[in-house]
C-alpha cells in the first residue's frame, strides 16, 4: 500500500493557524503537487546538514534529538514546545490549547506561517518522536501509518518491514535520523 498511488494519506482540513495549520502545510499529510513541493522544502532543509556532522554533533552535545537537530538546522527552539506539538501532530489526535500556543512560539522561532516554516517544524516534530524511539532502540521507530484506500476506507499500515516508509512518503530524513541516533547512543 505504501507505494501504491491508489492509497493516499488521509486528508486534513485547511487551516491558517495552530497545529491544524501545521498539519495542513506539511508534506507528511498531503498528496500530489502540494506534497511534492512541501517534500522538496524538507529535503532542502535536510541537505544543509550532512548526516555525519549531525552524528558528530550528537556525540558531543548529548542532548535530545530535537535539540541536536535544531542546532544543526540553525534554529533556536525550545524542545519542550516541540514535544507538546508532537502530541497533537497526528490527525487522529486532539489538538490542545497548549499545543497551539507552543506552535505559535515555534513559528516565531523558525520563520513565519508559510510552507517552509511548517516543513522545518515538521522535521523537528518527527525527530521528537521517531528519532527518540530510535535512540531508545525501538524498531520500527514509527510502528504504523495510515492510508485511505480506493474504496475510501482508512486503514492502518504496519511499518515493521519498512521502518522509514516506502514510496513517495518515505522519510526524507532516514540517513539523518540514523546518524543522530548513532551519535546519541555512543
Amino acid at each position: 500500500m505504501l507505494d501504491d498511488p491508489r492509497y493516499t494519506v488521509p486528508p486534513v482540513p485547511d487551516a491558517v493557524e495552530g497545529v491544524a495549520w501545521l498539519r495542513a502545510s506539511v508534506a507528511r499529510f498531503s498528496e500530489g503537487a502540494a506534497h511534492e513541493r512541501r517534500r522538496m522544502l524538507a529535503v532542502a532543509a535536510l541537505a544543509e546538514v550532512e548526516p555525519e556532522r549531525l552524528r558528530d554533533l550528537a556525540m558531543t552535545r548529548k542532548a535530545t534529538p530535537v535539540e541536536v537537530l535544531a542546532e544543526a538546522l540553525g534554529v533556536d527552539v525550545v524542545a519542550a514546545d516541540v514535544e507538546v506539538v508532537a502530541r497533537s501532530y497526528q490527525p487522529h489526535t486532539a489538538i490542545t490549547r497548549e499545543a497551539d500556543e507552543a506552535l505559535g512560539r515555534l513559528v516565531a522561532a523558525c520563520g513565519k506561517y508559510d510552507e517552509a516554516t511548517a516543513n522545518l517544524i515538521g522535521l523537528l516534530v518527527q525527530a521528537c518522536v521517531a528519532t527518540a524511539a530510535l535512540v531508545a532502540g525501538v524498531r520500527p521507530p514509527v510502528p504504523s501509518t495510515r492510508r485511505v484506500g480506493p474504496d475510501g476506507v482508512e486503514v492502518e499500515v504496519d511499518l515493521a518491514d519498512h521502518p522509514f516508509g516506502l514510496g513517495r512518503h518515505a522519510c526524507p530524513g532516514e540517513r539523518h535520523a540514523l546518524a543522530l541516533a548513532e551519535g546519541l547512543t555512543r
